[in-house]
Parts: C-alpha cells; structure tokens; sequence
C-alpha cells in the first residue's frame, strides 16, 4: 500500500478511536447528572418548581395527607421516611431516599408535595417508575391506596 493510503487509514482509525470515546464520556456524564425530560404526547411536563409552588393545603385538608414513605418490599423494607413538601429517591447521596438497587438509576424519580397531594414524577430514568403497576410518564398522583416501585423495591405512603 502506499504511504497516503496507510495514513488516511491510520487517521480513519484515530478518528473512529476519538468518537468512542466521546461516546462513553457522553454515557458516564448523562448517568451522574442525568439528562434532559423530553415532552410526551399530552404535552409538555409540568415542571417540578410549579409543583412546589402551588398551595399547601391548611386545616383539614394538610391533617389528611399521609405523612410518611414506608419501604414495603426490598432491601430496606420496613424503612420509613417523612414526606414533609416532597423527597428525591435514587442512588445519589444528594438523594433524600437512597435505594440499594441495582435498577434504580443515580436520581430516579421524586415525590412533590401539591394542593392535591403528593404528585410521582420519574426524572428520566433508565427502567422507569411504576405507580400500580402503570408506568409514569408524567406527575402521577400517589395516595395511601397506591404502590410505587421503582426497581426491584416496593413503597407505599402512610397517614
């Protein structure tokens, strides 16, 4: 071969090389920071800071929530935890809950306190969360009478 043709291969191949590499580099940063929420077919999501916003319910209403997040089934079953205005649950530390699951991706999803109650929205997780069996694909409410399951762990709101 001549000389031309092994340096268009070699810097084919080193080109090749830098693309992989940005690739896993795109893979490791979207897996620590996670990514964008795209739109869905309803339309755009709410965003959680207009979740917060909204009115906190007084008087009766604020008594009727549940109160608190219990682990049902998983390695932490029996944990709780306070709900207060809402908690992130994934495998980061930032993360209020910290699930022991190898399904559960860094910032999973999260609970939203709203005037209706608390709200599920999943944060662009890799194997979705589930309320009911039902995945989410937008902010779902979630009620004493509902399941979430986000990997192989199981959780139920208490009063």
């Amino acid at each position: 071969m001549s000389d031309l043709v092994v340096l268009a291969l070699k810097l084919l191949f080193l080109a090749l090389l830098w693309l992989f590499v940005l690739f896993v580099g795109n893979v490791i940063r979207t897996d620590m920071f996670g990514r964008k929420l795209a739109t869905n077919e309803v339309g755009e999501l709410q965003p959680v800071a207009e979740l917060r916003k909204q009115k906190k319910p007084r008087g009766r209403a604020a008594k009727s929530l549940p109160n608190q997040l219990r682990v049902s089934k998983g390695k932490q079953e029996g944990l709780t935890l306070p709900l207060g205005d809402g908690i992130k649950i994934g495998r980061a530390a930032d993360c209020q809950l910290v699930l022991d699951d190898d399904y559960v991706s860094t910032r999973h999803a999260q609970i939203v306190r709203t005037d209706d109650g608390y709200m599920v929205e999943d944060l662009g997780s890799t194997n979705g969360t589930y309320v009911n069996n039902e995945r989410v694909t937008s902010a779902t409410p979630f009620t004493t009478a509902d399941t979430l399951r986000i990997g192989r762990t199981l959780m139920v709101v208490e009063s």
